[in-house]
């Protein structure tokens, strides 16, 4: 495994990563007298590009498990940020930033910038987060987010007052920032739970996320859209069963290859921290028998990363001994695994953060924010070959 120098500066956090076949994109965020930043650089060939500033405030939210996302689409990149709407902890709303890179003969790139865009439209002074996009169509972007609109006049985690539940919702963004096909995709899940995404190749879009039943049922879900059936109804995950009254900040990854996916998560039922993995396809609504990842007490915090159609890498945190570790695992649809390889030693604090997975050419590069006692916090870059796992 070798360390990757990144051009994030010293108080920096919260690194998400993308990739496409046009390289690797770094995006996190920077505090500097008491203004944050909200950054991104392109790796290619071996070095990073210019790093760019995406846009800058002193009024955002800015929050270890509810971060920015990053993805690029035929040049355009789109990033997201939290700004506060009111006095309330976690009232804050999502806005867009989108960047287009217009190639014109004889001259160098043209830089156009449409910032600040509404990805919601509801106006309520309630939480709007944990966002995920990715490319869609040629040009486009997919969105999904935690919409509290429904949830005004409740504590956060939706335990008092008259208002509903927080809900899922997904929409359209266009390559000028344009917002389409806005709509609820679950009217009742988990408050403060990463949420995720992917596109497959035939262009069926598929959600993960942790969902919330009227007696506090917790586990993962699964929706699905395809252009000819719409909206699948949403499907459990490993049906865990897991009964908890409070959030457990703790969300699932995805991914795809093609049409197949993968989806992994953290649960605690009946008292037992795990990581599982499951393997599922496209046109259908179920997923393989659950493969158990961990070996030793973890707190979860996962990412993965699909290699090809039968395999995928997966990250997580777990405990071994006194200390706290990154671990990274390649997995394969028939339940083999490689050799569980450490990243880094890491922290229990909430700063550390959630590391990052992403494939670049034959590399998994990770990223994550590193905290140590008395020192500003800086974001680690790493990478190995696929074939080292």
């Amino acid at each position: 495994m070798e360390t990757i120098k990144n051009p994030a500066a010293l108080h920096s956090q919260t690194p998400n990563l993308f990739s496409n076949q046009e390289g690797l994109w770094m995006s996190w965020l920077n505090t500097k007298d008491s203004t944050d930043f909200l950054k991104f650089a392109h790796y290619k060939n071996g070095s990073w590009k210019t790093t760019t500033t995406a846009a800058s405030g002193n009024d955002w939210f800015v929050n270890w498990a509810d971060f920015p996302a990053i993805a690029i689409n035929d040049g355009t990149v789109l990033t997201n940020l939290l700004q506060k709407s009111d006095s309330g902890a976690y009232t804050y709303d999502i806005k867009l930033n989108l960047m287009q890179t217009l190639m014109r003969p004889s001259m160098s790139d043209s830089i156009s910038w449409k910032r600040n865009i509404f990805l919601h439209d509801d106006g309520t002074k309630s939480e709007h987060g944990f966002v995920s996009l990715q490319p869609y169509g040629q040009k486009s972007f997919y969105a999904v987010w935690l919409d509290g609109r429904n949830t005004s006049g409740m504590s956060h985690d939706g335990h008092s007052g008259d208002g509903g539940a927080m809900t899922l919702r997904g929409a359209i963004v266009s390559e000028n920032g344009d917002i389409s096909r806005e709509e609820e995709l679950d009217h009742r899940v988990c408050d403060c739970c990463q949420t995720d995404l992917a596109v497959t190749k035939d262009k069926q879009i598929i959600v993960a996320y942790r969902g919330r039943s009227d007696d506090e049922i917790r586990d993962v879900k699964i929706k699905k859209w395809s252009e000819a059936t719409g909206w699948s109804e949403p499907f459990t995950v490993g049906n865990d069963n897991w009964k908890i009254a409070g959030c457990p900040v703790n969300g699932p990854a995805l991914s795809s290859f093609n049409n197949e996916y993968v989806v992994a998560w953290f649960s605690a039922a009946q008292e037992e921290p795990k990581v599982q993995l499951a393997f599922g396809k496209g046109g259908v609504n179920e997923l393989d028998i659950p493969i158990n990842i961990n070996s030793n007490p973890t707190m979860g915090r996962v990412d993965l990363v699909m290699i090809s159609s039968t395999e995928a890498v997966v990250s997580w945190i777990e405990d071994i001994g006194d200390d706290t570790l990154i671990q990274l695992l390649k997995v394969d649809k028939d339940g083999s695994k490689g050799e569980v390889m450490t990243v880094a030693k890491t922290s229990t604090a909430r700063a550390s953060g959630f590391p990052k997975l992403a494939l670049n050419d034959k590399n998994i590069v990770i990223a994550y924010t590193l905290i140590e006692r008395g020192l500003p916090s800086i974001i680690e870059t790493k990478t190995v070959a696929v074939d080292a796992l």
